[in-house]
């Protein structure tokens, strides 16, 4: 019995096998295989083995496989990207930016409905206030976007501050180092990841940032979560923060110290320097874990952290737990230091700023 390839025929079925297969051979001995049973079962059924020609169109199609089809063979395929809410964050290549346009439709279309815009990078980031240059390369135009972590809703505004869905991990291995009677200081806290996540946990919350629109949207995410009560909310100079928040008398209950701002935190950690200066002699006072975060090129990252550390503080930090939490970029580490404050730089005099 022949196949004429008329879909109406409905007598026949055809059975689209997996492209995989290479070997015709192995394909007909199975199918005799399954006549064989068809046919010790009384069954009438009968098959061919034919080709077809199958057109599959763009929805078929995943976005690494379109992806490879249009752009120049050579070229790596820019598949990875960062979701914040309704965002995909690009970090295109040089190379790339003559098709930025096409990738940026691509991704969208294969990322919908979750994906509604899709942005680059222009430039790294240089201010203080840690934001990104974005274009919009496809999609709305609206930056503003809520993000979902450790069961809290974030409101971002990705055009006024910063964001980094690719710490998540980063930020749940911290918050398992608190304990329900830790006071948390947060130097420079964005809008909050850290700061109201711990605020679940901790017995009490400092958070501050000098991005005014950071500390906007962290009150605004405070209430949006219902945790305003368990947290104090600054917009400071990190270093004023420090020396504000350890001349307070809140300074003997804190107990954990975050300074995540990679570019510049260690550069802060001089504030630490005769903290506790006038506190009065005759009471011990608990000393607060730093946990501050930083970049590093060098051949031996941990070592240069350290070396960093030991500067801004003017004394060697002892049991130091190094920590590489990410690879940046080639020959890039971001490193997490956790330590003790030493009390030796905590009673200091002389606060000798570098």
């Amino acid at each position: 019995m022949e196949y004429d390839n008329n879909p109406s025929d409905q007598s026949w079925k055809l059975i689209i096998l997996i492209p995989g297969v290479k070997f015709m051979q192995q394909i007909c001995c199975a199918l005799i295989a399954v006549a064989q049973e068809a046919i010790r079962g009384n069954s009438t059924s009968t098959f061919d083995l034919v080709r077809c020609k199958l057109t599959l169109f763009y929805d078929y199609w995943q976005m690494n496989e379109i992806l490879e089809a249009l752009l120049p063979r050579d070229m790596v395929i820019p598949s990875a990207f960062e979701t914040v809410g309704h965002i995909a964050h690009l970090n295109l290549r040089d190379e790339h930016l003559p098709y930025k346009k096409l990738i940026a439709k691509v991704v969208l279309d294969k990322n919908k409905p979750k994906i509604q815009t899709v942005v680059n990078k222009i430039d790294a980031i240089h201010n203080d206030y840690r934001t990104m240059q974005l274009e919009v390369l496809a999609g709305n135009h609206s930056l503003v976007t809520m993000v979902v972590e450790n069961g809290l809703r974030f409101q971002v505004d990705l055009a006024a501050v910063y964001w980094n869905s690719r710490l998540a991990s980063e930020r749940q291995r911290l918050l398992n180092d608190f304990a329900h009677h830790d006071v948390l200081c947060d130097v420079f806290a964005g809008v909050g990841p850290i700061a109201l996540s711990a605020a679940k946990i901790v017995k009490h919350v400092y958070a501050n940032d000098l991005n005014p629109c950071a500390v906007q949207y962290m009150e605004k995410n405070s209430v949006l979560n219902k945790l305003e009560r368990h947290i104090e909310i600054f917009n400071m100079d990190g270093r004023r923060f420090i020396d504000a928040m350890f001349a307070s008398q809140k300074a003997h209950s804190i107990t954990q110290v975050v300074m995540n701002l990679p570019n510049d935190a260690v550069e802060y950690l001089d504030a630490f320097r005769g903290v506790f200066k006038d506190k009065p002699k005759d009471k011990e006072y608990a000393l607060p874990m730093i946990h501050v975060y930083g970049f590093s090129k060098a051949r031996d990252p941990e070592f240069d952290f350290h070396e960093r550390i030991r500067i801004a503080l003017q004394e060697v930090a002892v049991n130091v737990e190094m920590r590489r939490v990410r690879h940046v970029a080639p020959g890039k580490w971001m490193l997490c230091a956790s330590f003790r404050l030493p009390k030796s730089v905590a009673y200091a005099h002389a606060m000798l700023r570098m």
